[in-house]
């Protein structure tokens, strides 16, 4: 997996520019249009009421936590009412019925409806189904067709555009997997690479080859980079990333260890990266250097006056699952 922490770029390339219910008929008439039951969607009659979606939704057994209408549609957060930290968003089609779930559970820090159907909101990154904390998240979600159904039968309901998430240094992040703790402890990575870029720093990792347990480990379900935290010092501009049970160097790689490298080099193991600098500076960070503390790797930069923002970009380098002879 590789990881890039990308400090601020220039002020000048993230900145565009300088900025009550009608009373009931009383004649003996068959009874309005939008009266009429709801023949293909699940409300019983139409149009749509926001004491029919709190009734439904209880029926399905969610909390409805909050409904905002819009030209005649509602947006609902709706959730579990054991669990009110997270919550699912939900557009309802107030003259058909039809709904359309916008995002999964998340713990919502604000949203706002932008448009028909169309919804801007932040996450604080927390995973609801795995105890998971990843970097927060600002999209906006857009539902595709119209009250009528989708825009291509058997397609998505909805289009996500998700946006570069920034973050100021002097807030403590995480990012990584806990269990009974700040740190999942069972997995174990090495630092492959480490290099400065013209906009920040990039990482790449392996699976440590001390011994097949940790070589192991880095491949439950899914690769994934370590867990990891920031600090920063304002006072000396210190900015220090730890990279939790991560090693600088490993090796005596065994037979069996020898069976799972697959793709990779024969003469991968034993490998070290070198403690210390880094070697050059940028526009953003100087003075970055490399070392083992423990059980982790501290990567420490000084930060430039230009940086003052960063975000983190992962991608995988590699197969993300392996097909292993003899397992399941």
């Amino acid at each position: 997996m590789r990881r890039r922490v990308l400090p601020a770029l220039l002020l000048t390339l993230l900145l565009c520019g300088c900025a009550a219910r009608t009373p009931a008929d009383t004649q003996t008439s068959p009874p309005p249009e939008e009266s009429a039951p709801a023949a293909e969607y699940d409300f019983a009659v139409l149009p749509v009421r926001k004491d029919s979606i709190r009734t439904l939704y209880s029926q399905e057994g969610y909390e409805v936590r909050k409904i905002t209408p819009y030209e005649g549609d509602y947006l609902v957060e709706y959730g579990d009412e054991n669990d009110p930290d997270f919550s699912l968003l939900a557009w309802v089609f107030g003259q058909t019925g039809r709904r359309v779930q916008l995002a999964g559970m998340s713990q919502f820090t604000a949203y706002e409806i932008t448009g028909p159907g169309e919804v801007h909101y932040t996450t604080t990154g927390q995973d609801a189904g795995t105890p998971w904390n990843g970097l927060p998240q600002e999209a906006t979600v857009r539902v595709l067709g119209d009250e009528t159904g989708k825009l291509v039968p058997e397609w998505t309901d909805v289009e996500t555009s998700y946006e570069t998430v920034w973050l100021d240094p002097a807030q403590p992040l995480f990012i990584g997997a806990t269990e009974e703790g700040p740190v999942y402890a069972q997995r174990y990575e090495q630092l492959y690479d480490a290099r400065i870029d013209a906009d920040g720093l990039s990482f790449s990792f392996i699976p440590n080859g001390d011994s097949m347990e940790k070589f192991r480990s880095f491949f439950p379900a899914a690769t994934s980079i370590p867990g990891f935290s920031t600090a920063f010092d304002p006072d000396s501009r210190m900015f220090t990333i730890r990279l939790y049970n991560t090693c600088l160097e490993s090796g005596g790689t065994g037979a069996d260890v020898d069976e799972w490298l697959g793709d990779y080099p024969e003469d991968l193991y034993p490998y070290a990266f070198p403690a210390g600098s880094l070697g050059r500076d940028s526009h953003f960070l100087k003075d970055v250097t490399v070392a083992q503390d423990g059980e982790d790797v501290v990567v420490s930069a000084v930060l430039t006056d230009r940086a003052w923002r960063f975000t983190v970009e992962t991608s995988n380098l590699g197969r993300d699952n392996w097909e292993m002879d003899g397992e399941a």
